[in-house]
């Protein structure tokens, strides 16, 4: 992942949000604040509306891949972009809001330590135009947002046709089977194109097309896979743009329930294409 640090942009913002807790009795000692686990970094201006035009931007887990960054940004529509993520810091804020020349109000970065349902951080969710998440650890995406009001947001802003997207654990999480690394999991989010799939990454790079096939014949599902420089970016249409160097063997995987491979090389501007509604 690339990362750029300009302090100037950046604002670090730690979210200490205290609220009190009300005890059966009426003794104050029982009162303790309570501290939202999360950290914001924020880059951008205050939060406009604009309306999103949709779409899924899947990323195979290295270096991004600018050019499919810049048709994830684009469809924000100069809106306010929200990373998601379980470890890190701020390495996309000024990467998404300045290196890529597309406009967009304001990049926030909001690092999970934990599960929480503030609505501080529901608001942001629902405030959003697009959504990255992040590379890092889906089995902490699960624990954290699944069965609470985050995943409630996640779908509500799904479902007003945002912009999503994400790399590594961020794609994994994305298809109706989601590999934690110790289960297979259902019920999460429901994104357009990906339902009865599960997603793999670092696909080439770490072998993982016998896995893959495993998962599809234990759970029934189709697979999509993308090696670890190759972006799938998907319109409302349900066509797959693939993304990736020539000179590269950046290849996207597409796998039926019979386990019938499609393999799409990845070019600098998409060209290559796979269509997910007629799969």
């Amino acid at each position: 992942m690339q990362f750029y640090f300009r302090p100037i942009l950046s604002a670090l913002l730690l979210l200490f949000i205290s609220c009190e807790y009300l005890g059966d009795g009426d003794d104050e000692s029982d009162d303790e604040p309570v501290v939202v686990p999360v950290t914001l970094y924020k880059t951008g201006n205050d939060d406009i509306t604009t309306t999103p035009i949709g779409g899924v931007c899947m990323m195979g887990g290295r270096t991004e891949n600018d050019n499919a960054m810049r048709w994830f940004l684009e469809r924000a529509q100069g809106g306010d972009v929200l990373v998601m993520r379980a470890s890190g810091s701020d390495g996309y804020n000024d990467y998404f809001y300045e290196e890529l020349v597309v406009t967009i109000n304001s990049v926030e970065t909001i690092v999970f330590e934990g599960a929480t349902e503030d609505a501080s951080i529901i608001d942001k969710i629902d405030a959003a135009e697009a959504i990255w998440f992040a590379g890092g650890d889906q089995e902490k995406y699960i624990d954290y947002w699944k069965d609470n009001e985050i995943e409630v947001a996640l779908q509500r802003a799904i479902d007003r046709n945002i912009v999503i997207g994400g790399t590594s654990a961020g794609m994994a999480i994305l298809g109706e089977f989601v590999w934690t690394g110790v289960e297979i999991v259902t019920d999460f989010l429901t994104v357009p194109y990906l339902d009865n799939v599960i997603t793999d990454t670092h696909f080439s790079e770490r072998d993982r097309m016998e896995r893959l096939q495993g998962f599809i014949t234990t759970t029934g599902a189709r697979g999509v896979a993308a090696d670890e420089y190759t972006a799938i970016c998907v319109d409302p249409d349900g066509l797959a743009s693939v993304y990736g160097e020539i000179e590269e063997d950046d290849i996207a995987f597409f796998i039926t329930a019979d386990l019938q491979v499609t393999e799409v090389k990845g070019m600098p501007n998409g060209e290559n294409t796979f269509d997910l509604a007629d799969w």
